[in-house]
């Protein structure tokens, strides 16, 4: 009674793994000054200095290297001004925002991120793409599996 169970697991594990198996991305964003945004799954860098904040924090496993000034509590997040440093996320369904200067967003994974500013961005090695720096314009990328 014993194989008939392991062969039946054994049968969903391997029917089931092309399901959870998706395309990764590989997205690497920079900029001298601006706003990133980034919502999505996988594994996240970012840095610079200015306002962080993230969302959905319960979801994700973070190392945050930098100081700040100044932090307010947001429902299941946090909000740092005056933020100099890096974070790094991994999980699913990560909010992560970045507005200042020097920023940098590389992430493995996929969702969507939004630019504005003077930077550019390269989604899976292609040739970079400028952000728009003129008032309201906002460069929105999707990357999926």
């Amino acid at each position: 009674m014993k194989k008939p169970v392991l062969f039946a697991l054994l049968f969903l594990l391997l029917c089931a793994a092309p399901l959870s198996a998706g395309r990764s991305h590989h997205l690497i964003a920079m900029g001298s000054h601006g706003w990133l945004r980034f919502w999505g799954t996988g594994k996240v860098h970012l840095s610079g200095r200015g306002t962080l904040t993230v969302k959905n924090a319960s979801n994700l496993r973070l190392k945050i290297d930098g100081k700040h000034v100044e932090e307010n509590k947001l429902p299941d997040g946090f909000e740092y001004r005056h933020f100099e440093g890096s974070l790094e996320s991994i999980g699913p369904g990560a909010h992560l925002e970045l507005r200042g200067w020097d920023l940098k967003l590389e992430v493995n994974g996929f969702g969507k991120a939004n630019f504005h500013g003077k930077g550019s961005y390269s989604l899976d090695g292609k040739a970079p793409v400028k952000w728009p720096e003129e008032p309201g314009a906002w460069t929105k990328l999707r990357f999926r599996r």
